[in-house]
This record gives C-alpha cells, structure tokens and sequence, in this order.
C-alpha cells in the first residue's frame, strides 16, 4: 500500500477548496434566490403589460434625488367619470419569458419587495389602490380580486386587505397613508390553495403584526390559474385630478433577505 506524502495531501486539499459549491454566490453576484429584479436599466420591458386607461408608465429620475432611475406611474380623469386604472402588471425575466405564480409553485415561499412614493390624496373619501397581488383564471364562482391589496379608503389610512377564494374580505392591517416620501414594503407569502397558505408584511424594514395579533395571517393565496404583482395607481371614478406614484427596488424572491431594503 503506497501511502501519500504530506506535501500530496495538503495540495488535493488546496485543489478541493479551488472548487466552487453549488448554489453559492461570491462578491456581489445576486443571491440565487432571486426570482425577479425590477431594474428600471430594462425600462418597463420588466413588466408583463401595462395598464393605462387613461395614464403612462415611464422611467424617470427620483424626483428627491434619492434613488436614480425609477418607473413613474401617472393618471388623470376619465372624461366619461369612470374608474381610472394605471399599473403595471406581472413580471417578465431578462430572457423574455413571463414568470407567473400559479399552480406550478404550489408549497413555494416568495416575498415581493419594493420601495414606493406616492403623490395621491388620501383624504378624498374614495378609494385607491396602490398594490395589488391581483388573482387570474378564476372561475366565474370566485371573486375576481386578491388576494392582496394596499388601499386607501379615503380616510387617510393605509390599509392591507386580504381576500378569501369564497369572496370573503378583511382589512387586516393599517397605518396612516404616506404621501410624498419614500417608504419600503415587502409581502411574504406561501404559495397554496388551502389552509396551509399564509401572508407576512414589513413596512420601513418592521415586520408587522396583524389584526388577528400574529406576524402571519393563514388563508389561501391562490385560486384561478395563477397572479400577478401590480403596482401603480387604481382608483374609483369620483376621485379627480392628477395622481402619481413611483416605484423602485422591486424584487420577488425566495427570502425576506432577497428584497429587504
């Protein structure tokens, strides 16, 4: 039996070392988990469509300087006094395709991140929509919003409401509306079809607690074929003039820590 040197072994180990783990990231290479990366760079070719009826989504520089290139939402009054919806909808990656959450990722934990300014009135006493995870191939049975929406009544309170597959709805979370500075939000959720789903929110880096006085509410996220992230500006017809919103560093991944601010 031939039995190796020292000087052998200590080199192999040093040949070992040289190799790169799977699924490990080194320097400042995105963490893997990753999923989705709102680059403004990529204009609003980041995006799976756009909703203008009547508005436009652009990118522009942060109007305070802050944050450089973000996309900037912008809406006005219909002529006719119906709803107007500005939003961005979906998600597409780099190589062309849409990524849709849906039956494929059933069990699967993703947490959307982003940071947002909006320049709207909270005290008009109708309401807006900020945010939406917004459902897609519903049956006819189920409600065609939610699972999840950041509004304003027009009360001047941020609210997080949640829908159920059954049309069932509840605020479960609010603060006072911020308006004209930058704040960061993320949603954590499971991805499921029963019981077993759950939803998490983080307002400024704070996990928060619910209405039911837990960090995480338990219902279904999905129903239909899958959803899309919107962000933009949604809101009733009897609101009027101009209203924007802006949005920057909006990532989905598989971590709080992929789309932490």
């Amino acid at each position: 039996m031939e039995f190796l040197s020292r000087r052998t072994v200590l080199a192999g180990i040093g040949a070992l070392a040289a190799i790169p783990l799977i699924g490990t990231t080194s320097g400042s290479a995105a963490p893997e988990s990753v999923i989705w990366d709102g680059d403004p760079a990529r204009g609003t070719s980041v995006f799976d469509g756009l909703e203008t009826a009547p508005g436009s989504i652009t990118v522009a520089s942060d109007p305070q300087g802050k944050y450089g290139k973000c996309f900037r939402y912008e809406t006005w009054d219909n002529p006719d006094g119906t709803k107007e919806r500005c939003e961005s909808r979906g998600l597409r990656l780099p190589n062309g395709s849409v990524y849709r959450p849906g039956t494929g990722t059933l069990g699967q934990v993703q947490y959307i991140g982003w940071r947002a300014n909006w320049n709207v009135n909270p005290n008009s006493g109708h309401w807006i929509a900020v945010y939406q995870l917004h459902i897609s191939g519903q049956s006819s049975s189920q409600p065609s919003a939610g699972p999840f929406v950041l509004r304003t009544l027009g009360d001047g309170k941020l609210y997080f409401q949640l829908t159920g597959p059954n049309g069932s709805d509840r605020h479960i979370w609010s603060a006072n509306f911020p308006v004209n500075t930058w704040n960061n939000f993320a949603i954590g959720y499971k991805v499921s079809k029963g019981s077993d789903g759950w939803c998490e929110f983080y307002f400024n880096g704070k996990q928060q607690t619910f209405s039911n006085g837990q960090t995480r509410y338990p219902g279904a996220t999905l129903w239909g074929d899958h959803v899309n992230h919107k962000w933009g500006v949604y809101r009733s017809g009897p609101n009027s003039g101009h209203a924007v919103a802006w949005l920057n560093h909006a990532k989905l991944g598989q971590t709080y820590a992929d789309v932490a601010i």
